[in-house]
């Protein structure tokens, strides 16, 4: 899943929403997500994105891994806010 600042999707709107043909794109608003762009391409079949099953995963991997400090967290994220 791509992340995106809204600043970046308002400028390139167009590309955005041609990639979110094929993969979701995670909008943020000073480092925290507000919204989702998914696209409707009707040509493929896509499965359908699962909350609960993304919950599922990330559950498993807290109990597998542990989580970070909520400070690690928010910088890791606007490192990768900042590269995309």
């Amino acid at each position: 899943m791509k992340k995106a600042t809204l600043e970046k999707v308002q400028a390139r709107l167009e590309e955005y929403v041609a990639f979110s043909a094929k993969h979701p794109v995670l909008i943020l608003r000073d480092g925290e997500p507000v919204a989702m762009l998914v696209g409707l391409d009707r040509k493929e079949k896509r499965t359908p994105i699962k909350l609960r099953a993304v919950l599922a995963r990330a559950w498993k991997d807290y109990e597998e891994h542990g989580g970070i400090p909520h400070e690690e967290f928010w910088k890791g994220l606007a490192k990768e806010v900042s590269r995309s």
